[in-house]
């Protein structure tokens, strides 16, 4: 059903364009016919082209529809060629009109469907039109879900839209010409239902000069349009989980079926502005669609939490049961030295006689005020129960809208213009927490907008001017956990007077009492302002710091379904993305006809601003709210073994906060320009050539927040001494509190009060030594303000070639390939911002809240994210050949090699640390060393399990990861494609895409083996061309199949009105995919 179809030469990627040639009855050419398109759909006309000497014709900026061509010439009978359809992007080459010799007024009409093959490029590209999307069996919620039964295209990766078999680049997707990339993932912002989609547009590979931005998939679709007739559409899909059978899991625990129900409704309507059939200029769509949802959180399952109980609220453990349901009253005294255990109670709290209850005086206020946050108990807490609190999972109801309308205006034969908007809505909802009152959220602009407007002007018979502007906006709120406990729901911002820590914890004390407070400049100021949270002042951010609750509470840090990990008390914390994503899109082109030539010269420039808040440099835990630990350690001499109480008496094994919240102002320009031609040299031969320029501005912070680390001005004399390991007890082995950190430079043992040992302090820096910024580089401070750089101006050249083997377009020999640049996402420089200096943390171990600061205070090493300061654009060569066949029956067999080289790669896709380079990673075998050996842990049988501690070990002392994204990756693919299809004609269409791959060769997605001189400096081993060949093909399918068919079940009208009723407007359809596993890696 996937018509092959050939690309414009268009930048905005929107219009087509249709050439042909004319002729006598002799086959000699025919300079000077009139040749106009005729919309069959609105009944308007183009400006009149006149065929060149060799009797050739071109139209540029043709708007995608069915056309008919009509040829006059005096003295020749006029001839029309109806059922030319043009799709955005399209370049249709009409078969040889043949013009007899008669009367201008007698008319032939030629009916034919448009080409199987493709003459007129060499790209790799398929075109799928309204009908076929009909059609189709697929979900219909998202264009791009047609990429999969594009050849060598697969839905799985992490591209969006879909993943080119092979690799080499990330999609580009684009809506009317308007980009509707996400530029932090590099996803698609607006998921377009089809129902408001005319035609979509895949280019695999090898295209033209006047497509930009990425190297993978060039993905276009077209909104649909309105015709000369009014016509109209409505549609209703459902489901309900009342069809589903109950889960395996939920019948054996003996739980009810979630609840779920989903409804996709729509309407389209479309027609002229004016008289049905008339000569109208003005025309109009407009889709809407409506997917009202009923959803559960935690997926239905329910909500079960371990809560503080009364009891346990006055400081009365003597009934507490742990996360095994298990009573546990054993509750230490820090103050007493005497064994708190099951033999031997003595050092436990015991107030009047009740062993686990706590003296009234010994109760901190503030601890107690966390536990009483809490709703009580609703279930008694028995042996095998881990949780005390249970409720049903809290639905919610909600309603997504999907507007989309398109205006066209033919304001005469030589100027249109377009203006389009779509977008999403939903109901800014208040989405129930896991604990309904306590951490419910809303996001605060559930919107996406796009819009955008083109304008086509012919400047003269063969000068084309068109012009694109568009805009696409969303904004997001959700994500993020702290201590790995009790996360808010995905999709908001806090709603509740609980998360207001001046109401329930005003006297909380914090480490950065100012950490709240929010930059004017920051999109997040801006927005709090305007929803005006009863936890934000105006100027600061007064959430509760996050809580951790330890082992005996909470057993796993897993996380469950978007609530956090239960059944611990949950969380309320700032959303882990508050953003705004904003892009606008420029596009000009100017198109030449001369002689036998179409050229072209395009500009487009992509302006990228998003705005989020990040972490502090990926150290797990930190935030500017603060993290408070009140787990059971026994390595913290004041626990009372059990975290509730731990809180109630003010003991915490941690409190680790960040000085501020960072959020980064991330933009860029995307500047490019291109000339492009398209030569016919020939009756058969066609050339399709260009080069495009591409100047890729880096994704930066405009308040020069970030920073970068520079391996060559890295100083040993300037690193941070670290802790190492000693024995107090005066043995060269120990452990337990024998174990403590040790200065180095005088052997004193390291102490705090409260703390049983300083074992937590080993491997950290020691206070007043060295530069916690040791080879680290500000923005703007001697290096660039984007804080890396890479060549300012890129060149693509780009060639293709179609050769029609028969001069019928029956059998076409085509190739092409290019230069390609691609543009990393976002998530690989978002995070930079927090690193040093532009904020401080403090790490606390083993104290108490009412005596903060006498506990063990220790600097941690901080960790970086940086990206390689002199960078290369990431690029790729690509090329393909192959043959296209038109076969009887309205069937076409594609056949063709594929291959391309990746180049200054970035690893992996969507950024993080599994896409980068840790260049403080520990040398490969350092571990195993004799000079490695930690003495206090004495030898070992396991090598490698007596070495330091991995922060003494690392090359860079004074830091921890320093993951670096670069861009020296490269991969390699060759491979065979195979595709056959049979247009839908007789109520029968079919398709079978078949992909062979070769070989698939690289380091992409590996590591690189790194091992450091005593100065610093890096290498990478002698061994890494081994494990990268070990890895060749690790990522490759051999084997992929994509197959469909559609049949028309033929009707039964003869049976009757019954049989008619009954038995006619039946289809049949199905997709088949199948494919071949991947092969194991090496390590």
């Amino acid at each position: 059903m996937l018509a092959l179809a050939p690309p414009s030469v268009l930048a905005q990627i929107t219009t087509g364009t249709v050439t042909g040639n004319v002729r006598d009855a002799q086959g000699g050419v025919i300079p000077g016919a009139t040749v106009v398109l005729i919309s069959e759909t609105r009944g308007t006309k183009s400006a009149p082209a006149v065929t060149d000497e060799a009797g050739n014709y071109v139209f540029p900026n043709v708007t995608p529809d069915t056309y008919t061509v009509e040829i006059t010439l005096e003295a020749f009978k006029t001839v029309k060629r109806s059922g030319i359809a043009v799709s955005g992007a399209d370049r249709i080459g009409v078969p040889p009109l043949t013009l007899e010799p008669g009367a201008i007024a007698e008319t032939i009409t030629v009916v034919a469907q448009s080409p199987l093959v493709q003459t007129q490029s060499g790209e790799r590209s398929y075109a799928v039109t309204s009908k076929q999307i009909e059609n189709l069996p697929f979900a219909r919620n998202n264009f791009t879900t047609l990429t999969a039964f594009t050849p060598g295209v697969v839905q799985t990766g992490a591209s969006a839209g879909g993943t080119r078999l092979g690799g080499a680049g990330q999609n580009n997707i684009m809506m009317d010409g308007i980009s509707a990339m996400d530029t932090g993932n590099n996803g698609q912002m607006l998921n377009m239902n089809v129902d408001a989609i005319g035609e979509v547009k895949i280019l695999t590979q090898g295209y033209q000069a006047e497509y930009g931005r990425s190297s993978g998939l060039q993905i276009t679709a077209v909104t649909k349009s309105g015709t000369n007739r009014f016509r109209g559409s409505g549609y209703d899909i459902q489901t309900n989980s009342d069809w589903d059978a109950n889960s395996w899991v939920n019948e054996k625990n003996g739980d009810p079926k979630p609840k779920t129900s989903t409804k996709t409704l729509g309407y389209t309507i479309g027609g002229p502005v004016g008289k049905p059939g008339g000569n109208n200029k003005l025309f109009f769509f407009y889709s809407h669609e409506y997917r009202p949802v009923t959803a559960a959180i935690n997926t239905g399952n329910p909500i079960r939490i371990r809560v503080p109980t009364a009891l346990e609220r006055a400081g009365d453990f003597s009934q507490t049961r742990d996360n095994t349901g298990a009573l546990f009253n054993l509750i230490k005294d820090p103050l007493s030295t005497l064994p708190c255990a099951a033999g031997n109670a003595a050092g436990c709290f015991q107030d009047g006689g009740v062993l686990g209850k706590i003296p009234a005086n010994r109760l901190y206020p503030i601890g107690q005020a966390i536990l009483s946050r809490y709703p009580l108990p609703n279930v008694t807490q028995t042996p095998g129960l881990n949780y005390n609190y249970e409720v049903a999972a809290p639905t919610t109801d909600n309603l997504t809208q999907q507007p989309s309308i398109r205006v066209d205006y033919q304001l005469s034969q030589k100027l249109r213009f377009t203006g389009k908007y779509s977008g999403q809505r939903a109901r800014k909802l208040i989405t129930p927490g896991s604990l309904q009152g306590f951490n419910d959220v809303q996001n605060p602009y559930p919107f996406i907008t796009n819009y955008g407007a083109t304008v086509d002007y012919q400047v003269n018979n063969s000068t084309f001017l068109e012009g694109t502007y568009g805009f696409i906006r969303n904004q997001l709120a959700g994500g993020g956990s702290i201590g790995g406990v009790g996360a808010a729901l995905p999709g908001g911002i806090l709603v509740n007077d609980a998360a207001n820590r001046l109401t329930s914890l005003a006297g909380f004390p914090l480490l950065y009492p100012d950490a709240g407070v929010v930059d004017p400049r920051y999109y997040a100021f801006t927005t709090l302002n305007d929803l005006n949270p009863v936890w934000f002042d105006g100027t600061r951010i007064n959430l509760p710091p996050a809580f951790g609750w330890g082992s005996r509470i909470v057993p796993t840090q897993t996380g469950t379904a978007g609530v956090g990990d239960l059944p611990g008390p949950p969380n309320q914390l700032f959303p882990g993305f508050l953003n705004i994503n904003r892009t606008q899109d420029v596009a000009i082109s100017l198109t030449k006809v001369w002689g036998s030539h179409t050229s072209k010269a395009g500009f487009y420039n992509n302006h990228s601003f998003k705005a989020q808040n990040t972490g502090a440099g990926g150290v797990p835990n930190l935030g500017f709210q603060g993290y408070v630990n009140f787990a059971n350690d026994t390595n913290n001499a004041l626990d009372t073994g059990f975290g509730f109480a731990n809180a109630a008496v003010g003991v915490f094994t941690q409190y680790l906060q960040q000085s501020k919240l960072i959020e980064g102002s991330m933009i860029y320009n995307n500047t490019e320009f291109y000339l492009q031609d398209n030569w016919k040299v020939n009756g058969r031969l066609t050339l399709d050539y260009g080069v495009r320029f591409t100047r890729q501005q880096p994704q930066y912070d405009q308040f020069l927040q970030m920073s970068n680390f520079f391996a060559d001005q890295w100083s040993l004399a300037n690193a941070p001494l670290l802790y190492v390991a000693g024995c107090s007890n005066g043995a060269v082995v120990c452990s337990g509190n024998a174990r403590n950190a040790v200065d180095p430079r005088t052997g004193q043992i390291l102490t705090a009060p409260g703390a049983a040992n300083t074992a937590a302090a080993i491997g950290t820096v020691i206070p007043g030594t060295g530069s916690l910024t040791n080879g680290v580089r500000k923005a703007g401070d001697g290096i660039a303000d984007t804080s890396y750089v890479w060549p300012k101006l890129v060149v693509g050249p780009r060639f293709g070639m179609a050769y029609d083997l028969t001069g019928n377009q029956t059998f076409v020999l085509r190739a092409g390939g290019g230069l390609f640049y691609d543009r990393p996402d976002g998530n690989t420089v978002f995070s930079i911002p927090g690193n040093p200096p532009i904020s401080t943390s403090q790490d606390l171990r083993n104290g108490q809240l009412q005596t903060l600061g006498t506990g063990l205070s220790t600097t941690g090493v901080p960790a970086l994210i940086t990206f390689q300061y002199n960078a290369q654009v990431p690029s790729s060569w690509q090329w393909q050949t192959g043959v296209q066949m038109a076969l009887p029956w309205s069937a076409a067999l594609d056949v063709s090699y594929v291959g391309n080289h990746g180049f200054n790669r970035v690893r992996a896709f969507q950024g993080g640390a599994n896409g980068s380079v840790d260049l403080n990673a520990v040398d490969i075998g350092a571990a195993y060393l004799p000079q490695n050996q930690d003495p206090t842990l004495g030898p070992s049988s396991v090598p490698g399990a007596s070495a330091y501690t991995t922060n003494l070990l690392r090359p860079f002392r004074g830091y921890s990861n320093i993951n670096e994204q670069e861009t020296r990756f490269w991969d390699e693919y060759h491979g065979l494609q195979f595709s056959l299809n049979r247009r839908f004609q007789n109520g029968l269409a079919f398709g079978t895409n078949y992909n062979l791959a070769l070989s698939l060769k690289g380091n992409t997605g590996l590591q690189f083996r790194l091992q450091h001189a005593a100065d610093g400096t890096i290498s990478i081993r002698d061994d890494q061309a081994q494990y990268e060949t070990l890895n060749e093909n690790l990522a490759m399918q051999r084997h992929v199949i994509k197959s469909f068919a559609i049949w028309n079940i033929p009707g039964a009208s003869r049976f009757g009105r019954v049989g008619r009723y009954l038995l006619d407007d039946w289809q049949l359809s199905g997709v088949l995919t199948a494919g071949s596993a991947y092969r194991p890696g090496a390590i």
